[in-house]
């Protein structure tokens, strides 16, 4: 069991968790808020990804394949929905579960990928990636797309740091 000592008071985990801050400032986080739910309610829609099963003619291999991404599709949307809801997250707080990082990192792997096709399809992979562009000379939306952007990219390379 674990103890974390945080302002004072004493939470008990049975599992160990992963927390910190985000080096972005709390009133872009809460901005990009529902962008982010957005993102979120189109990538359920439609995957950002499809894995062809490597031998389509074994119907029950097919079946089992499909179903195999389906339910971990639904572990790392259901990470994502809960980053989503934690009122911490507004304020520029993580905290995840540490058996929870990698479905976490994958969810939003997929939600930076719906965005990317969706919000910031006018940025080149170069503008996206250094940052090089003129955001000021770009509409509201896609500022908001950007910073959207930005965020998820903290979340995933912080987890992946814990992970290390």
């Amino acid at each position: 069991m674990y103890t974390n000592c945080n302002g004072g008071d004493f939470k008990q985990f049975l599992k160990e968790m992963i927390e910190f801050s985000l080096q972005v400032d709390a009133r872009i986080v809460e901005a990009v808020l529902p962008e982010l739910g957005r993102i979120f309610v189109i990538a359920r829609k439609e995957s950002a990804c499809s894995f062809v099963c490597p031998n389509p003619l074994d119907d029950d291999l097919v079946e089992a394949w499909e179903s195999g991404l389906a339910e971990e599709a639904r572990e790392d949307r259901g990470a994502v929905a809960r980053l989503l809801k934690d009122p911490g997250f507004a304020s520029g707080r993580v905290e995840v579960k540490e058996e929870d990082a990698e479905d976490l990192l994958r969810g939003l792997t997929e939600l930076r990928l719906t965005l990317r096709s969706n919000s910031l399809s006018a940025l080149s992979d170069h503008e996206l990636e250094t940052g090089d562009l003129a955001l000021e000379e770009k509409d509201s939306s896609l500022r908001l797309g950007f910073f959207a952007y930005l965020v998820i990219a903290e979340v995933q390379e912080r987890l992946i740091e814990f992970l290390s």
